[in-house]
C-alpha cells in the first residue's frame, strides 16, 4: 500500500540523513510520490527527544545525536514552562482571561497592565 511504502521511504531517508525528516508527498491513484524532504525543524524539547530516539533506533551515535541539539535548543530548555497538570488545574482554568499563540518559548505569569504608566 501507499502507506507502507511511505513508512519504508521515511525510514530509509532518516537512516540516510541520520536525522528526522520533514517530508512532502502525495498519493495519486494509489501510487505514492515522494516530492521533497529536508531535516525537520524542531523546538528545544523536540530536539532532545529526537536525538534520544535516533540513538535508541540505531540511526546515529550518541556523539552524532548530541551535535543535532543546537545551543538555541538548550537555551529554550531553560525558559520556564507550565506543567501539563498545572494547565488542567482549577486555578489555571478559572483564572484564564485570554489564550493565544506564543511569540517565543517559555511561560510567564503576572498582573495585567493596560497602560505604560502602570
Amino acid at each position: 500500500t501507499a502507506y507502507e511504502m511511505f513508512l519504508e521511504n521515511v525510514d530509509k531517508l532518516e537512516h540516510y540523513f541520520k536525522d528526522m525528516q520533514d517530508v512532502e508527498f502525495t498519493v495519486e491513484k494509489g501510487k505514492l510520490w515522494m516530492l521533497q524532504c529536508r531535516n525537520g525543524k524542531r523546538t528545544g524539547v523536540a530536539a532532545l527527544k529526537i536525538a534520544i530516539d535516533l540513538v535508541n533506533e540505531g540511526i546515529c551515535t550518541k556523539s552524532e545525536a548530541l551535535l543535532k541539539v543546537e545551543p538555541t535548543h538548550v537555551e529554550q530548555l531553560l525558559h520556564p514552562t507550565f506543567s501539563p497538570d498545572a494547565l488542567k488545574s482549577d486555578a489555571y482554568t478559572k483564572g484564564v482571561v485570554a489564550k493565544g499563540l506564543p511569540g517565543s518559548p517559555g511561560a510567564a505569569v503576572g498582573r495585567l497592565v493596560f497602560t505604560p504608566k502602570r
